[in-house]
């Protein structure tokens, strides 16, 4: 490292000034470099004696202190002091407090190119440098420390160094060969301030160098209050409207760049992302991942729901939640979510645009660089995957790297198969002794390979890197353990705010039709093709059939003698509508074993029984809740017998209907205490393990073999945390001390 002079003019401002001292004493290593104090004959007499005290008081530092005998003014002053100086110097304000390794950081940002002439950290107050806010006179953050906001933006730069059309004098950073090729600032036409940088780095841009911002590196700026508008005399008014002409007529290119640059505003990435962290600074942090996202969170699909519903609950308890989502199911297009307490909103600075070639996607160099950024920018505690689709398994691996306890949430079959649903010719291909995986494939996505064997191989591989596996049904447990083994999953039912409706019992028995309801959206593989063989098969006058749903079919859009389309309907909804409609019967044909069904719970609310195959999620909730009826998955050729038999056994029907009073609904409240209470324990460990590679890792390889024990082992200590929080281990613990006592 060169040594580097620090000159700090100073007039008045004697607070201001002992504030800067101290900080650049504190925060510089001045045995290396020197310290230039120069008083240009402060009217305050308390100035002189107090530089030279911190001269006096650190004799092994270099601390020069120069006194001007009469005012020469701050252009001239500062001239004085490069003259001074044979090395690179900074220019200092005296109004500024510095933060730790500025210096070295600034340093390092000025020799990352032999032509960068001039470079300027940023700050709170100094126009095209000002963060978070362009342009302004910023506050410093209310909640952290000077040290604790320059620490933050050092941690989550880029350090890209953008090019910068001119400098800031409040701190200008100048190599010592671009003052000797070009010269000190033109006191003569500059004298009395106010353009004096501008025109020093414009003439530094006319012999080819560059000015640049050091991106990772802020100082605080006070801002000297006879500069803001508010308070201009006339004079200076009229000093700074004439400097400002002075400078378009002698760089009328260099000044028309910069109101571009102004108009532009080339840094608002850096801008934004500081205010982002700002906002989630002292918050715990989780991403989720998944594969359809709308940001006003307006989402239909299950996943998504269970997503959203954590994220409400996040922001009552203060966790900073990330979503990362393909646009619109675009693969080569994703953007980043953020949603606090105070807001939610795209992150514009990581919409991102990738290319990938295959049609089964396990990596993406693009990808996995883009969630490298994401990660390093904003210290995630948490990875919590729902799902791959659309995405690559790049995630788990960046995870691990950062340390990151992960989890995934497996919301349907995908990783076990790519066709996600494992339906095969309209059915769940168990059922389907005749199939043909390379044929499904090549139909799905064009492969000429039978992949299935290698994907799954490829899935268990990276379902164990995971630190938790979480399914929302113990059918769908059941699923993946037909496939891989050794898996430790846990089995979280989704939470849900119960809807209470007034059953109308008494209307139903005036009427005479038997209503079946058929709900949520009607794709194939939820029971398109039944719904529609039902209505042209059924003949009973007393059998009228509805839908709640969107659908693609369009014979299935079309009302007919038997049959009546209601279109969508919001979530929350469906409950009412069922009931204002005097359904008797809901009917879920999903032709795959589906792992939830969101709304199978409020076809519950609606107090209605339910038919539906003996397969998935659905099949054995309705049949351990004894709230319908069940067919099995090879019979759906006799559902229409079925319902004609469900209409003539009034008793069982009867019987069912009371079992809804004796139904617990598995709320909201119960599912967001396991996830809340999940996530503030992973936070603690996180901060352990970052206290333990502080205090105790100091050593380079110490540290990377704990990192390497802590991403291979965190599972097993999880399951020994649960299991001395069992009763179990009381009952050993109190049997060791009988027998011990003994």
């Amino acid at each position: 490292m060169k040594a580097i002079d620090i000159v700090v003019p100073i007039y008045n401002a004697y607070e201001f000034t002992e504030e800067c001292i101290k900080s650049i004493i504190k925060n510089t290593d001045l045995k290396v470099n020197s310290l230039l104090l120069i008083n240009d004959k402060s009217p305050d007499e308390k100035i002189l004696p107090m530089l030279q005290k911190y001269k006096k008081e650190n004799e092994e530092l270099n601390i020069e202190v120069l006194n001007n005998e009469e005012n020469i003014g701050f252009v001239r002053t500062v001239n004085k002091g490069m003259k001074y100086s044979e090395n690179d110097v900074v220019l200092l304000n005296s109004d500024t407090e510095v933060t730790k390794d500025w210096l070295e950081k600034i340093q390092k940002c000025a020799y990352s190119n032999e032509y960068i002439a001039t470079v300027t950290p940023l700050t709170n107050n100094g126009t095209i440098a000002s963060v978070p806010n362009f342009g302004i006179d910023n506050e410093l953050p209310k909640n952290m420390t000077l040290e604790e906001y320059a620490e933050m933006i050092e941690k989550i730069s880029k350090n890209r160094y953008p090019e910068l059309t001119t400098g800031n004098g409040f701190c200008l950073y100048i190599k010592r060969e671009v003052i000797n090729q070009i010269g000190v600032f033109d006191e003569k036409t500059f004298g009395k301030g106010y353009g004096e940088e501008n025109d020093f780095c414009y003439r530094a841009l006319d012999n080819g160098y560059s000015n640049v911002l050091c991106d990772n590196t802020f100082i605080y700026h006070k801002g000297t209050q006879s500069f803001k508008k508010e308070n201009l005399t006339s004079s200076r008014q009229e000093l700074i409207e004439n400097h400002m002409r002075l400078l378009r007529e002698k760089h009328p290119i260099y000044v028309e760049k910069t109101d571009q640059f102004l108009a532009i505003n080339p840094l608002k990435d850096i801008q934004e992302n500081i205010n982002i962290n700002i906002n989630i600074f002292g918050k715990k942090r989780i991403l989720y991942l998944v594969n359809e996202w709308e940001e006003n969170m307006q989402m239909t699909g299950g996943t998504s729901l269970h997503i959203k519903d954590l994220i409400l609950e996040n922001n009552i308890k203060n966790i900073a939640s990330f979503v990362l989502a393909p646009d619109k199911g675009d693969l080569s297009k994703f953007k980043l979510f953020l949603y606090t307490q105070d807001f939610a909103k795209e992150i514009l600075n990581f919409k991102t645009d990738i290319f990938q070639y295959g049609q089964i996607h396990y990596t993406n160099n693009s990808y996995k660089e883009m969630l490298k950024t994401i990660f390093k920018t904003f210290k995630f505690d948490i990875l919590h995957v729902h799902h791959f689709l659309f995405q690559t398994f790049d995630a788990i691996d960046v995870a691990k790297e950062n340390n990151i306890y992960s989890i995934i949430t497996l919301h349907d079959l995908y990783m076990s198969c790519p066709s996600i649903n494992m339906v095969y010719r309209d059915k769940f291909c168990d059922y389907d002794k005749e199939k043909d995986c390379a044929k499904c494939l090549k139909a799905r996505y064009g492969l000429n390979s039978n992949a299935l064997f290698t994907w799954r191989k490829v899935c268990e591989k990276v379902l164990k890197k995971f630190d938790k596996i979480i399914v929302p049904s113990e059918n769908t447990r059941k699923q993946f353990e037909k496939v891989y083994k050794n898996l430790n999953i846990d089995v979280v039912e989704h939470g849900v705010d119960i809807i209470k409706i007034k059953d109308k019992e008494k209307e139903k028995e005036k009427k005479n039709t038997f209503d079946i309801a058929f709900v949520g959206a009607m794709a194939i593989h939820k029971g398109s093709n039944i719904l529609r063989k039902l209505i042209k098969e059924s003949k009973n006058p007393r059998i009228k059939i509805h839908l709640f749903g969107k659908s693609e079919d369009k014979v299935l859009q079309k009302n007919t003698s038997n049959y009546i389309n209601h279109g969508p309907y919001k979530r929350g909804e469906l409950p009412k509508l069922l009931n204002e409609n005097n359904i008797d019967l809901v009917c879920m044909f999903a032709t795959w074993p589906e792992t939830y069904s969101y709304t199978l719970t409020e076809s519950y609310m609606a107090k209605i029984p339910v038919l539906t195959f003996d397969i998935g999620a659905v099949g054995d909730r309705v049949k351990q809740d004894k709230l319908g009826y069940i067919i099995k998955f090879e019979d759906s050729n006799k559902i229409l017998e079925k319902i004609e038999e469900i209409i003539k056994n009034e008793e069982e029907y009867k019987e069912i209907k009371t079992n809804f009073e004796k139904y617990k609904f598995k709320t909201m409240e119960e599912m967001q205490e396991y996830y809340q209470k999940m996530y503030n324990e992973i936070s603690q460990k996180n901060e352990y393990a970052n206290m333990y590679q502080i205090f105790v890792c100091k050593d380079k390889s110490e540290a990377l073999e704990f990192n390497f024990y802590k991403a291979n082992y965190t599972h097993l200590i999880n399951r020994y945390e649960t299991m001395r929080k069992s009763k179990f281990w009381e009952i050993a613990k109190k049997v060791k001390r009988k027998i011990k006592h003994k």
